[in-house]
């Protein structure tokens, strides 16, 4: 996969995630073992675990979205720098930065890291 498709792949992910809210979408671009470092290894159910942290986020942030900024592609490794805004006041508001490391295995993600550089909290 190159920078390009991999930038499709990661941002039609957050679109279908956060744009429009599809839970389901985690059954079809995550890995059935799929592992999520931010959930850690005491959680068995990432996919559940995805599911139900952002059911909840949506609920406290109803206008939350994430913006793919750039994306780079090596092997089986995407790494994306991303920003996640609300709307307050008719404005984008940047309330995190980070960058995902996505590890792909056959047009799944197998694993993911976010690594945050700023948070308003």
């Amino acid at each position: 996969m190159n920078d390009d498709e991999a930038f499709d792949f990661i941002k039609t992910y957050f679109y279908k995630l956060f744009s429009k809210r599809n839970l389901d979408c985690l059954d079809i671009y995550l890995a059935k073992d799929h592992f999520d470092d931010d959930i850690g290894i005491l959680e068995k159910d990432h996919i559940r675990n995805s599911k139900e942290y952002l059911s909840k986020w949506f609920i406290d942030e109803p206008t939350i979205d994430v913006d793919v900024i750039k994306v780079i592609s090596n092997d089986n490794v995407i790494t994306a720098y991303l920003n996640w805004y609300v709307i307050r006041n008719n404005q984008k508001h940047i309330i995190k930065k980070g960058i995902g490391i996505f590890t792909i295995r056959e047009m799944k993600i197998v694993k993911r890291h976010t690594y945050m550089y700023f948070s308003e909290q």
